[in-house]
């Protein structure tokens, strides 16, 4: 029992030391940090063919995730693919119109995004927001 109360004392001492000397000495610092990146090295070495299995495991995990999301969700994917569809469809159209309108009427400006008219100094379409 008498011993513990000389090696914690002398246990605590050598933490303080070490820690003091790890916060006032780059040189102590720089070793020990160099030895910690050697040890995480070997460990990395040592266990690259279970690190490589482990990331074409996740790899597969997420794939077939991917795969199972969509499929349980695939009506609603061929629902908001064709409503992007018809968006896109409905903008070509106004564009294509305004187009046209352009060639027609030399003074009006449309927007080249949506195809609404737009003041011929506006930066920013009212209608959609996008710049011109």
């Amino acid at each position: 029992m008498e011993i513990l109360f000389i090696i914690v004392p002398i246990f605590i001492g050598c933490m303080f030391i070490f820690t003091f000397g790890m916060i006032l000495s780059p040189t102590l610092r720089s070793k020990f940090m160099g030895h910690q990146l050697k040890m995480q090295k070997r460990m990395l070495e040592d266990n690259k063919d279970v690190i490589q299995d482990l990331g074409k495991l996740t790899g597969e995990i997420g794939v077939k995730t991917t795969k199972g999301i969509m499929d349980e969700n695939e009506d609603d994917l061929r629902h908001i693919s064709s409503k992007g569809a018809d968006i896109a469809s409905d903008g070509i159209t106004k564009t294509v119109r305004a187009i046209k309108k352009g060639m027609s009427d030399a003074g009006d400006v449309y927007c080249k995004h949506c195809g609404e008219s737009i003041d011929s100094d506006s930066t920013f379409c009212k209608a959609c927001g996008k710049k011109q």
